[in-house]
C-alpha cells in the first residue's frame, strides 16, 4: 500500500507515503500521548491507562527495554516510542513476522527524514557505521485461550544525543544519528513517518495488505548479516546467563554458521560447517 498521496503538512514528508497525510495528522491528534518520563513506553501500554490504537512517546525512560529483558538507554535527545494496537482478530502465530517488519518500517522512516540509511543486523538492531543507533521491541498481551489482546511496538531510536552519552562500556556498541553524521533529526517529522510506516506494516499483519514479501526482500537487502561467518547465541546453551556474557568470556560453546538467507517469517536460514542447514527464529547472533 505504498501509494502515496502528498499535500500539506507540517512534518516534510516525502512523496513515499502509505496513506495520506490528512490520515496521519487526524490518527495523531486522537492517539498520540507525550510524556515527559516513563519507566517504559512498552509496560505503560499494558496498564489501563491507555486508549484503543494509542501511540506513546517519552521524552526519557527510567527502565527501558530490550529483548531478553536487557536495558535500553534511554536518556534525553533519543526518541522513545510504542505503538498499542487492540486487534480484533488476530493469532500470536501471525506475529511472527512482527520484528522484521518493523525493522523495515523504522529504517524506512529514518532514512525519509534524515536522509541516513541505516543496516539491519537481525534480527532487530539498526546499525550505522557499525553502531547501535535502534532497537525494537515487539510484545503481545494474551488474553483467556490465547487470545491477543493487545500488540505493543516499541522503538527506541538514538536521534540527538551528543557522543559524550556513549562513552564508556557502550562507546564500541551504541551512538546516536547525530553523533555519527552531525545530522539533528527532527523530531515531529519522524513521529509523521514513523507512524505512516507502523501503520502500514499493522495492515499487513492484519491480513489488510498482500506487500509482505516486498517487506522481506527489502529486510534482506539491507541485512548487514547475510553472507557472513556467524556464532549462533543459543539461550539454551547458556544455562539461563545471558548468551552474550557468556559469548564474551567464552564464545567456542556457541556453534559457527554462515548466514544464507531470510524466511518469509524473517527467520535467519543458516549453514553449519557440516553443511547442514537450519532457520533460526529466536535468539540472536554475532558476527564474526
Amino acid at each position: 500500500m505504498r501509494n502515496a498521496t502528498s499535500g500539506a503538512g507540517t512534518a516534510p514528508i516525502s512523496d513515499k507515503m502509505n496513506f495520506s497525510e490528512s490520515y496521519i495528522s487526524e490518527y495523531l491528534k486522537k492517539r498520540y500521548l507525550l510524556l515527559s518520563e516513563v519507566d517504559s513506553t512498552n509496560e505503560f501500554c499494558k496498564t489501563e491507562s491507555v486508549i484503543k490504537d494509542c501511540i506513546v512517546r517519552a521524552m526519557r525512560q527510567s527502565c527501558g527495554r530490550g529483548r531478553m529483558g536487557r536495558k535500553f538507554f534511554s536518556d534525553d535527545g533519543g526518541f522513545y516510542i510504542s505503538y498499542c494496537f487492540f486487534p480484533e482478530d488476530i493469532r500470536a502465530q501471525e506475529l511472527l513476522a512482527l520484528t522484521g517488519l518493523c525493522a523495515v518500517a523504522v529504517l524506512r522512516a529514518i532514512e525519509r527524514v534524515s536522509g541516513v540509511c541505516p543496516s539491519i543486523k537481525w534480527t532487530n538492531d539498526l546499525i550505522l557505521l557499525g553502531k547501535k543507533i535502534c532497537g525494537i521491541l515487539a510484545e503481545s498481551v494474551l488474553g483467556d485461550g490465547g487470545k491477543v489482546e493487545r500488540v505493543i511496538i516499541g522503538v527506541g531510536i538514538n536521534t540527538n544525543q551528543d557522543g559524550k552519552c556513549f562513552e564508556g562500556e557502550l562507546s564500541g556498541i551504541a551512538s546516536s544519528i547525530f553523533a555519527l553524521t552531525g545530522k539533528k533529526v527532527d523530531d515531529e517529522a519522524l513521529l509523521f513517518s514513523l507512524t505512516d510506516e507502523i501503520l502500514s506494516v499493522y495492515s499487513v499483519i492484519c491480513g489488510r495488505d498482500s506487500e509482505k514479501r516486498q517487506y522481506v526482500e527489502e529486510y534482506k537487502a539491507h541485512c548487514e548479516t547475510l553472507g557472513k561467518e556467524i556464532k549462533i547465541l543459543k539461550p539454551s546453551l547458556a544455562g539461563g546467563e545471558d548468551p552474550r556474557v557468556l559469548y564474551s568470556k567464552d564464545p567456542e560453546i556457541f556453534p559457527s554458521a554462515v548466514a544464507i538467507d531470510i524466511d518469509e517469517s524473517f527467520g535467519l536460514i543458516v549453514k553449519y560447517p557440516d553443511m547442514k542447514e537450519e532457520t533460526i527464529s529466536f535468539g540472536e547472533v554475532s558476527i564474526r
